[in-house]
């Protein structure tokens, strides 16, 4: 099962002109989440849990660290992604040293991409994964259990 569209999704694709407010309610809402800015999806934490709801059991949520404070550990959340990508053909590079410098634009291109991969690879999911308790998965990683929910 390759992607076509993961590769597809160039800079002047419309997913780049995706507000950080859409980015933020995107994921607030699909995972639960009580996100308030885009950095602070730096860790990956945030990329390995929507990449494991598009594919489930792709990412071993138990090994994801939401309490990830530096950036080796962060480095350790994007290897588990990056093992996802490879799995499922996913054709992403994914610049981990940008990325974990929690800096807004990088962040948010990469965030601006996974909604545009999720919106292409999974639209019939966008009311939700039958059955999926996105606090549950979470809780599985260490410090998942004290991420805030929008609830």
């Amino acid at each position: 099962m390759s992607h076509a569209t993961d590769s597809a999704i160039g800079m002047m694709d419309g997913a780049y002109f995706t507000s950080r407010n859409d980015i933020l309610n995107f994921l607030n809402d699909l995972l639960d989440l009580n996100l308030t800015k885009i950095e602070q999806t730096a860790s990956g934490a945030v990329a390995c849990q929507l990449t494991e709801y598009i594919f489930p059991g792709s990412v071993p949520m138990s090994k994801v660290n939401w309490a990830a404070r530096t950036q080796p550990e962060y480095i350790d959340n994007y290897k588990l992604l990056q093992k996802a990508f490879n799995k499922y053909k996913v054709q992403r590079y994914v610049d981990v040293d940008k990325l974990i410098r929690a800096k807004y634009q990088d962040n948010l291109e990469f965030c601006q991409w996974l909604k545009a991969f999720f919106d292409q690879t999974a639209p019939m999911m966008r009311g939700g994964r039958e059955g999926y308790d996105p606090v549950a998965v979470r809780a599985k990683g260490k410090g998942g259990k004290r991420v805030g929910t929008n609830k």
